[in-house]
């Protein structure tokens, strides 16, 4: 067991980037995202929060993930919906 623990520490350090953080692709869930964009208004829009590549690398995103309806899913593999189209238009 001790060495399974050492052989799985060294696996996710392995993993882990520069500044100590585990990066991960989370991608697909639209909903996450307004959630962010809300709190970044709520507090002024700081660019210390999100810079302008950032904002334009975000609308890219939902840009490409919309829907031939004009819609979004409420993640990428879903059809649109109500929910994921109202979070994302807003």
């Amino acid at each position: 067991a001790p060495e399974a623990a050492r052989k799985a520490a060294h696996f996710y350090s392995m993993l882990q980037t520069s500044d100590g953080h585990w990066a991960g692709d989370y991608g697909g869930p639209h909903f996450l995202m307004p959630g962010l964009i809300v709190a970044w208004y709520v507090v002024g829009q700081p660019d210390t929060m999100l810079d302008a590549e950032q904002r334009a690398l975000m609308r890219h995103y939902l840009t490409v993930h919309q829907q031939s309806d004009g819609g979004w899913g409420t993640h990428i593999e879903s059809p649109s919906t109500m929910f994921g189209t109202t979070v994302s238009y807003v």
